[in-house]
């Protein structure tokens, strides 16, 4: 995987610097080669061969550069792609750029979050008994087994706007 990686990323410049170097006509006749080969390939095979993703977007790429250069865009791409059709190059493009710009979170990740049914319990608790303070409803959730700390009753509270009662001094 990484060598066919390696492989795109410096067969693409160094082909690019190669065509530089070659005349206009020895390129035309390369092109007009390629085309006839391409041609016999598409008549011999049943069906277009499978791609990387590496080569689906050097495809997908360099086909977006020629319909950048010059009107009528979507005949030059007919004219230019023999094996694969024009609307499955432009669907390649779509997935890279859908790709670019989306992410996905990694799942789990952090502390869990508290449950509903606490979050309720610990609210109705602090409706039913005004007095009790963060501490008090803490301990009192811990009696049946509730396990949640003082900071998470009291950000609870606070994210529903419950004001809990004054905490005692210790003494």
């Amino acid at each position: 995987m990484v060598f066919l990686v390696l492989a795109q990323l410096v067969g693409l410049p160094f082909d690019l610097g190669r065509l530089l170097l070659r005349s206009d006509q020895s390129k035309d006749v390369e092109i007009l080669l390629l085309r006839r080969q391409l041609a016999i390939l598409h008549r011999t095979q049943a069906r277009p061969p499978r791609l990387t993703r590496w080569e689906k977007l050097t495809m997908a790429v360099l086909a977006t550069r020629l319909t950048g250069l010059c009107g009528g865009a979507r005949a030059r791409l007919d004219a230019c792609l023999l094996l694969f059709k024009p609307d499955t190059v432009l669907r390649w493009h779509q997935d890279l750029v859908r790709r670019t710009w989306t992410f996905r979170r990694a799942p789990g990740a952090g502390r869990p979050s508290t449950s509903p049914e606490l979050v309720e319990l610990i609210i109705r608790l602090a409706c039913e008994n005004p007095r009790w303070g963060y501490a008090r409803i803490h301990g009192e959730l811990a009696k049946p087994g509730y396990t949640v700390g003082r900071s998470t009753v009291r950000d609870v509270l606070k994210r529903r706007d419950v004001p809990p009662a004054p905490e005692r001094e210790r003494r």
